[in-house]
Order: C-alpha cells, then structure tokens, then sequence
C-alpha cells in the first residue's frame, strides 16, 4: 500500500491514477480498516466515500456546520451529475462555491490560431552591472505600479516594443507556444542565479494539500525559487508575463489599498518562479497543476502555468500532454524544450470547473541537461 495523503472531512483530494487502479480509504489512525474500496474507471475521475446512510442519519450525529459542509457535498456531487450528463466531463470544482475565473482566458478554436500582444517589456539584450542591479533590487519602487509605463533600465533593452505572438498547440486542453518570450540575456541571468542556489530534491503535494513531500516515483528534479525582487529582470518577466496573459501586473505583488480593493488580499496572485533543473533520467510523471481547495467561498486555485524553457539540446525531456483531444492520434502532445520558448496552459475552464486534460508530465531526459522555470497564477486569490 502506498499512502497518498490525507482527505479532510467533507473535502477532496486528487492523485495521478490510471484506469484498474485501486484506492482505499482508512481511518488516520487506523491505516488496516477500510472504508471504502474504489477501482478507476476509464474515463471517471470522481469518487465518493459517504459515511452515512442517509441524510437524517448526518443531520443527528453532525453538529450544525459539519452539516451544512456534508449539504455542500452532496449538492456538488447531484451537480456534478447534471454536469457530466450535459458536457461529457467530470465536475472537480466544487458548486456554488465556485465563480468563472476572474482573469481573461486565451481563446484555442483551432490548432494553429494565434494572438498578438504587443508589451512595452523589451527584452533585455546586455546585462546591467552588478551594482546597477542591486541597486535595484534594494529599492522597491521598480515594483511600483508606474504611470508613464515606462520599461526599467532601457539602455540595456530593446527599444522597439515587443510583439509577442501566442500560437494554439491543443485546443483541449487550451495550450499555447510562446517563441522567443526571453532573450538570451535573460536566460543567462537566470542561469547565473541558479548556479548560485542551492537546489534541494523538489517536492510534490499530498493531493493538493499543504503537505510536501518528496517522491522519488514521482518526481526526481531539483528545484529553487525565484521572487519577483531578486533582479530588475526578473520583474520585467513578470511584467511580460502580466501582459501576455492579459492580467494587470499590479495582480503579480502586493498592493496599495488603492488597488483592485474589492478583492479578498492584497497579496500577488502569482507564485515565485520556479527554477527546476532535471538531470539525465530525471522526470516529472503526470499531474496536475490545480489543488482541490478547502470548503472557503471561491475555491482559490492555480489557474494558469507559464513554462519558460532555458536550454535545449537534450535528448527526452519533453513537455508531455496525455489526455489532449485531437482528431489524428491517440499519442501524448510532446512539447520540445528551446531556449527562451514559453508555453502557457490553463489548468482551469471558463465555466470555473478544473480541467483534466491540463495533465501533464515532464518526460525523462535521456542525453544531456534540461533546465527551466515557471510561473504559476491563481484565481481569485493565492490561497
């Protein structure tokens, strides 16, 4: 038996499965009774473990608000019903308390459609000195939103502004290629503070919970992070990356009370950049990006993953999609890393449900190195 993690009274918790799997539930301190047994099905990505029989059976022995949770699941689970009966998909979300997304979404109504977004973040073409950076990076103010718009240090940049092209690879999931989205310089500005970081052996979630773990079967890179402050640069990707995904930047870091004051934080919706490096035989398997959120009213979860590829050359190491639909193949949708390309999918759909074709995995590399990073963007809020 293998332990996945723990499932809270009247939550969720997701795994990576296939179909013939077999899952039981226990009691925490009881791992040798079961509960529950369940078999995957093809096809099926939902299931339940309800320890009463009936509805007044919960009402009598549940104290009032773990009944009005119990309600909230059984109300989700007659949705999640509806809604598999009317689009053919499973419901992962969690019903009334879950909105559309706030952000705007990318349009993918076929293979090969492309968007233009033009952003006044230039790439960077020489590094600045090192004690122009830091000079940088000890003040705040290149955090500030800033009305004139103007992109920071513009003698080390391109003058022109930058037109950034989207091109749909999937449909379903809703998948882009970015070319070109870093300059070499900044590649090699986020290479250099790597090879200054420690990486430890990365980690994965318990189902989405806030338990980490490492799991050799799962995951074998190694991985740091990135904050928005730690370079003039790496704010300016994530200005770029605002851009390109359509968000105000002011969404990326704290905010003035000023500021979009109607939502819940003024915390960054966005997480530190991800730094991941994968050694010959190392992988990712599939997963998602998205957590199955606690029951708290909008149901915070990543929404958006942006991939920034900062070598290539290796042998394996692609970005694998299982699960697209396409007409032609039942073969994965492999992405091959290229220096400074981006990929950006969404791990969420317009109606608020989490979509499951978003699985994705990291393949082995077989020859050589592959090093990346990444962005993840939450909606509403980061939770």
């Amino acid at each position: 038996h293998v332990y996945i993690g723990d499932a809270n009274p009247f939550e969720a918790i997701g795994t990576a499965t296939y179909p013939g799997h077999k899952f039981f539930f226990s009691p925490v301190h009881h791992a040798a009774q079961v509960l529950a047994t369940f078999v995957v099905r093809p096809g099926h990505s939902v299931y339940v473990y309800d320890g009463f029989k009936t509805l007044e059976d919960a009402k009598k022995q549940l104290k009032r608000h773990h009944y009005d949770m119990y309600l909230a699941q059984k109300q989700n689970i007659q949705f999640g019903e509806a809604y598999r009966n009317f689009t053919g998909r499973d419901w992962l979300s969690l019903y009334s308390y879950q909105e559309r997304p706030m952000h705007r979404m990318w349009s993918a109504d076929y293979f090969g459609q492309v968007h233009h977004v033009v952003t006044k973040e230039t790439h960077f073409t020489s590094l600045p000195q090192k004690n122009i950076l830091q000079s940088f990076t000890s003040a705040t103010r290149f955090l500030q939103k800033d009305e004139e718009k103007s992109p920071k240090l513009p003698d080390y940049r391109k003058r022109r502004d930058l037109n950034m092209t989207l091109t749909v690879i999937s449909c379903a999931p809703r998948a882009f290629e970015i070319k070109n989205f870093l300059s070499a310089t900044e590649v090699s500005h986020i290479l250099q503070i790597a090879r200054g970081m420690e990486m430890p052996l990365s980690t994965t979630g318990a189902g989405g919970s806030s338990g980490r773990r490492e799991d050799t079967d799962t995951r074998t890179s190694h991985n740091t992070w990135l904050n928005r402050q730690t370079s003039p640069i790496v704010d300016a990707i994530y200005r770029r990356a605002a851009d390109l995904m359509q968000i105000d930047e002011a969404l990326f870091r704290k905010r003035s009370n000023s500021e979009f004051p109607d939502l819940k934080t003024k915390s960054s919706v966005a997480e530190h950049l991800q730094l991941v490096h994968y050694e010959k035989g190392q992988q990712y398997t599939p997963h998602h990006d998205f957590s199955y959120p606690a029951l708290v009213d909008k149901q915070p979860s990543r929404f958006a993953t942006l991939l920034l590829y900062l070598n290539d050359g290796m042998t394996g190491g692609e970005t694998s999609f299982p699960k697209w639909v396409n007409g032609e193949t039942n073969q994965p949708l492999l992405v091959t890393p290229e220096v400074g390309k981006a990929v950006l999918f969404y791990s969420m759909l317009p109606d608020g449900n989490y979509d499951d074709l978003s699985q994705h995995a990291a393949l082995p590399v077989k020859k050589g190195d592959k090093w990346l990073t990444n962005l993840w963007v939450w909606d509403p809020y980061m939770n």
